[in-house]
């Protein structure tokens, strides 16, 4: 059973079968996951590359004294600043290849089906 809690600040859910608690920051932007060490995932988002979410692997074997607040926080930021940073080139070129993918005319072999 999954216990959720939802507020301003994004939603929480632990997943009770699985032992992992959920943590998205509500951006709704598409995101990527990074593994941070063998207890922490940091979710980042395809577009900014800044922090959607986190997971925490195990929790129920966490104990939380274990787990100072800093150090975490200095992982998760040694992994953000490790990430490029994305430019306003980089989503212009993402929004080329879409735009010529769909609007493309389409080739010889699309245009009798053997595509």
């Amino acid at each position: 059973m999954s216990e959720s809690n939802v507020s301003e600040d994004g939603a929480e859910l632990y997943d009770q079968e699985n032992d992992v608690y959920y943590v998205s920051f509500g951006t709704c932007e598409p995101s990527y996951s990074i593994e941070v060490d063998d207890i922490f995932v940091l979710d980042v988002g395809f577009f900014t590359n800044l922090p959607t979410g986190y997971r925490v692997l195990n929790m129920s074997r966490m104990r939380m004294w274990q787990l100072p607040v800093d150090e975490i926080k200095r992982q998760m930021i040694k992994v953000l600043r490790s990430l490029p940073t994305p430019t306003k080139n980089d989503r212009e070129a993402m929004v080329e290849r879409s735009l010529q993918k769909v609007f493309a005319p389409p080739t010889h072999m699309e245009r009798f089906g053997r595509l």
